[in-house]
């Protein structure tokens, strides 16, 4: 009959403190930092306690301090660009010993569901988080669902998108959209480009109209909202269709230009000669296009790290400081989607 292998026991501070040959209340007192201690009795402590395996119980430590160190994160890794943030966010955290709980109730746009939303808040709550980083797309969900933080006290961090809801403070990190649709605008202008379509994005989302408002004082274009759901909205081909001289299309993200590649293709247009297409948020597949997609990179990375030292900051004793919007430098990558007509 096999036999189960016995549970490993964490060791006890009294099990340290007889392999280092000193009083248990010596131990206690390293693992809080061992203040007023001579240097050799702390290693001395240290060197048995990695001899046993000894783990500090962080989960006992946050409950003696009343301070969490645990971030809730709603921030779903749906495409290369909020993995990139998720990663960010995840290396920051864990750098300053911040421990990250990542949920979100669902993986893609379809399923979004605000009961379970709520569920999700509700667990994040349970685990006594300290502080939430969240996503935008749940912002809108979170109008109702905020003060569930707020009534808490419990800091607030929003990527890509900010919160404008009384008695609600969050601090905001963006990258800075009006920047990256100008310089859209500008080497379409520079390419000799007039014959312009803007396929926008929802008008609802704070990213998607400073992107719209800003391209639009910079040239002449037909602009079309697009549903930011469907894998390909019919409304680009009908648009396309309708409109025989358009020469450039903006896309607002990268997902609506690659839909731009494949109605292109239907109708017979060639990339670039036929039509320039710039995208924007630098996704994984841009670079694999044929021809590899020029588009606006935000650094979604830098973003999530970020994100993250705003909330640690906050969670670090500053919950009274104003509430901040952060602004990332964004830059346009030329690549092979876009053709001088001149």
């Amino acid at each position: 009959m096999e036999t189960m292998e016995p549970t490993r026991k964490e060791p006890s501070q009294h099990e340290i403190a007889a392999r280092a040959g000193v009083a248990r209340t010596t131990v206690s007192l390293v693992m809080r930092g061992g203040a007023g201690l001579k240097q050799e009795t702390i290693d001395k402590v240290h060197k048995a306690a990695e001899e046993l395996g000894y783990r500090p119980n962080l989960m006992a430590t946050m409950t003696r301090s009343g301070k969490s160190r645990m971030v809730g994160v709603m921030v779903p890794p749906i495409d290369s660009y909020w993995a990139r943030i998720a990663c960010g966010i995840h290396d920051y955290l864990t750098e300053q010993k911040y421990i990250p709980l990542f949920l979100w109730p669902s993986h893609m746009f379809e399923d979004l569901d605000e009961h379970r939303e709520l569920d999700q808040v509700h667990l994040m709550l349970d685990c006594r988080i300290g502080g939430v980083i969240l996503w935008p797309y749940f912002a809108k969900m979170f109008e109702k669902h905020i003060h569930e933080f707020s009534s808490r006290s419990l800091p607030v961090v929003t990527v890509d998108c900010s919160i404008e809801q009384a008695g609600v403070n969050a601090d905001s990190v963006l990258g800075d959209n009006r920047t990256g649709a100008k310089a859209v605008a500008k080497h379409f202008k520079e390419l000799g480009h007039k014959n312009i379509i803007h396929f926008a994005g929802p008008d609802s989302e704070d990213w998607a109209r400073d992107r719209r408002e800003a391209f639009e004082e910079e040239v002449d274009c037909l602009t079309v909202e697009v549903d930011i759901r469907p894998r390909l909205d019919p409304i680009m081909k009908t648009t396309l269709e309708a409109h025989p001289e358009t020469t450039a299309v903006f896309a607002a993200t990268d997902v609506f230009a690659r839909d731009v590649y494949r109605v292109a293709a239907e109708l017979g247009r060639r990339i670039p000669d036929d039509l320039s297409v710039v995208g924007y948020s630098d996704l994984d597949f841009g670079e694999y296009l044929n021809p590899p997609l020029t588009t606006v990179h935000d650094n979604p990375y830098n973003m999530g790290k970020r994100a993250a030292s705003l909330i640690v900051h906050r969670m670090e004793g500053n919950a009274e400081d104003d509430p901040t919007v952060q602004l990332l430098p964004v830059q346009l990558l030329q690549r092979g989607s876009t053709k001088s007509i001149v």
